[in-house]
């Protein structure tokens, strides 16, 4: 049997269920949610230990259990049960979230830094790990949940800050290790400020730390990991940093947006995790918060085959009726969604084969228009941040292109050598130890594209008047932009890169702080590849009276400028391409033909592979040195399912001083050709209907 987390196919059972109606949980048949279970596909099960609720599914001497249960171990029945069936098991326990402790100890729940207690206006109750009371508590109860079972690992929820809390345990920590009171007034520009949210994330990794540190003392070789999702999806508001996850045993997150988020993070756990798959969690349903709507069975097999195409796990999660029975119809169809991974599990792992890397700044996940906004008024995340928009449309358009791409953070700083280009997308917010590490690697004679204000204001001191990078792409902060529309003007040797288009157009936005562009200088030795191009009248909106503007509804390119929007230049070894618009970010043709045309000349040899197929297609890679292996993962994922057959092309470059042994494809009736006889495997596909992949075994001789 193996272990939880070598699995690939994996189910939760949601069970945030109270316990002050008699009917809660009043049918639950331990035995039968086991043999729903085991007919569901999955190899592995997460199982209910401590809910939101803060009632456990165990006879508990220290919290509280569900009375549903009385003194009965329901959660011994079900890990006996799958222990039968040959199944791994996770235990899942919240901290934090948890009503039952924040009811009984209001002195426990976090508050806003006016003292406002959000225990009337919210289902949650939320306790502040800094209260030393309640972490008391909540080690002791964790303690006690490793003592009732043997599991193979634990999925600790909810280790992040769900307020900005103010209770008198923060300040009062604040006050020891800062000497200073939690500021009152959000600005990113501010020293104060940025200290505070440093020590919010402080507080959050340790506690992560903590609770890690517990499963390895009490529990030894049961792996630990720990939601990071809201490292990704929740900004800066619920303080977890996405570094945190260098305690976790392999890596998981449950997400329930597009499958442009599945793409970005499935690469980014790649890079964060410890070898193992890392977990994509996903809802049966649209959306958490409606019980009933369930995604269709093929959107749930796609999401699962997605997750399959990068070597990840893929877990569903269901949530159980009040009452504890299941709805059957969605069990019905698990085997066929679990079950789409089963031919490929063989073959994946490995080290993704990359060419590109994304950086993701974690501290870039900021709305500066919150700038002077009041602590009290810091709700949940805005969604509102630009350089995750930047991201985002990075790695789209560069799975459009197939270019073989990852997602970093700042712990991948120190293992740049393997990738041609570093993408740095509108990262606005840099520290100083992110900007010496892109430094370092133009100096190995790497190469970096950034955009927009990347690097402008620092993680400590603020806003600066030039770019933290300003020599090494070659740019000096001039103003910035204003308007509506602009446009970037490619000079000749760029113009192909968004051809038949002649221009790039970009909107101009509103709101806050670097919510425009700047207008840049380039400085001497460097290369224009674009130029400024304005509309009549610009900067001015124009109106009836004033006419300045040359169209009615559109501001259409007018007066060609010889202000420059994208340079190359020269950094010591290295290369830089350096563009004032977040091009990535704009979906159009020619703007990602601009981005993708800057990052194939800022590569100084051929992508590792290369895929002639529909821009739907997601193309991955992996290096399986140990098996004399590569593997090409080829997904065929439109928007609008089902996918409809595609055939594909592709080139691959064998490593270094091997050739071609064997090849075929998984499943083999996808009708494989190949030719290894050149310098490079060249083949063709005949079908990729869902998910191929191509083995490809080396014999190591040059």
């Amino acid at each position: 049997m193996a272990a939880y987390q070598e699995t690939y196919r994996r189910l939760l059972l949601d069970m945030h269920v109270p316990d002050w109606d008699e009917g809660f949980l009043a049918q639950l048949d331990p035995a039968a949610l086991v043999d729903r279970f085991a007919a569901s596909g999955a190899a592995a099960v997460m199982v209910y230990t401590k809910s939101h609720v803060g009632l456990c599914y165990w006879p508990t001497r220290i919290g509280r259990q569900h009375q549903a249960l009385g003194r009965r171990d329901v959660l011994a029945e079900v890990v006996a049960g799958l222990r039968r069936h040959d199944l791994g098991v996770c235990a899942y326990y919240s901290v934090v979230f948890d009503n039952w402790a924040a009811e009984h100890h209001p002195e426990w729940r976090q508050v806003n830094v006016a003292g406002v207690d959000f225990w009337p206006f919210m289902r949650y109750g939320v306790c502040c790990p800094n209260n030393e009371e309640y972490r008391a508590y909540e080690r002791d109860l964790f303690v006690e949940m490793l003592a009732t079972n043997q599991f193979d690992a634990v999925f600790a929820d909810m280790l992040f800050w769900p307020l900005i809390c103010g209770c008198p345990s923060c300040q009062a920590r604040y006050r020891a290790e800062e000497g200073a009171a939690i500021p009152d007034r959000i600005d990113w520009f501010s020293p104060e400020w940025n200290r505070f949210q440093a020590a919010r994330e402080r507080w959050a990794d340790e506690l992560a730390a903590d609770f890690a540190a517990l499963v390895r003392q009490r529990a030894p070789g049961t792996a630990f990991t720990h939601n990071f999702a809201p490292a990704w999806m929740g900004d800066w508001h619920m303080g977890q940093p996405i570094l945190a996850s260098r305690h976790d045993d392999f890596v998981a997150g449950d997400l329930y947006g597009d499958r442009t988020e599945q793409l970005v993070v499935s690469k980014l756990m790649l890079h964060l995790g410890q070898g193992r798959p890392p977990e994509f969690m996903t809802s049966a349903t649209v959306d958490l918060r409606d019980h009933s709507r369930r995604k269709s069975a093929r959107s749930l097999r796609a999401q699962a085959l997605a997750a399959t195409s990068v070597s990840a796990a893929f877990l569903v999660i269901d949530a159980i009726n009040p009452d504890g029975t299941l709805e059957p119809g969605l069990y019905r169809q698990l085997p066929d969604v679990l079950g789409a991974s089963t031919d490929y599990e063989a073959f994946l792992g490995g080290e993704p084969v990359e060419d590109v890397v994304v950086y993701f700044a974690t501290d870039a996940q900021v709305d500066l228009a919150e700038n002077g906004k009041p602590v009290t008024d810091a709700g949940q995340a805005t969604g509102r941040c630009r350089h995750l928009d930047a991201v985002r449309g990075a790695c789209t358009a560069l799975q459009r292109a197939h270019l073989p791409f990852g997602v970093i953070t700042r712990g991948g700083l120190a293992e740049l050598a393997p990738h041609q280009v570093v993408v740095v997308p509108n990262a606005e917010r840099l520290g100083a130890d992110e900007v010496l590490g892109l430094r370092r690697h133009l100096d190995k004679g790497g190469a970096i594209y950034a955009s927009r204000f990347t690097s402008l204001v620092d993680t400590q001191s603020g806003l600066a008047d030039n770019f933290a990078l300003a020599d090494v792409l070659g740019v000096d902060l001039d103003s910035h932009e204003e308007g509506g529309f602009v446009y970037l003007r490619p000079e000749p040797q760029a113009a192909a890169w968004v051809a038949p288009a002649s221009v790039v157009s970009y909107p101009l936005r509103s709101g806050g702080p670097l919510a425009t562009i700047p207008r840049i200088t380039a400085r001497r030795g460097t290369e224009v590849l674009a130029r400024l191009t304005v509309p009549y009248g610009h900067p001015h909106a124009g109106s009836a009276a004033d006419k300045r503007w040359s169209s009615i509804h559109a501001s259409p390119p007018w007066q060609a400028l010889d202000v420059p929007t994208m340079v190359a230049a020269r950094a010591g070894a290295g290369r830089s391409i350096y563009c004032t618009a977040d091009i990535e970010s704009v979906d159009s043709e020619a703007a990602q033909g601009l981005f993708i045309g800057a990052v194939r000349r800022l590569m100084d040899r051929p992508p590792a592979f290369e895929v002639d197929g529909h821009p739907c297609l997601w193309a991955s890679a992996f290096a399986q040195p140990d098996q004399s292996r590569s593997v090409l993962s080829l997904l065929n994922y439109p928007a609008d399912l089902p996918p409809v057959a595609m055939p594909v092309g592709f080139r691959f470059r064998p490593p270094e001083g091997n050739r071609l042994r064997r090849a075929f494809a998984v499943p083999e009736q996808a009708g494989l050709t190949v030719d290894g006889s050149g310098a490079e495997v060249v083949g063709h596909v005949e079908a990729v209907p869902e998910l191929v992949l191509l083995i490809l075994e080396w014999d190591g001789r040059a």
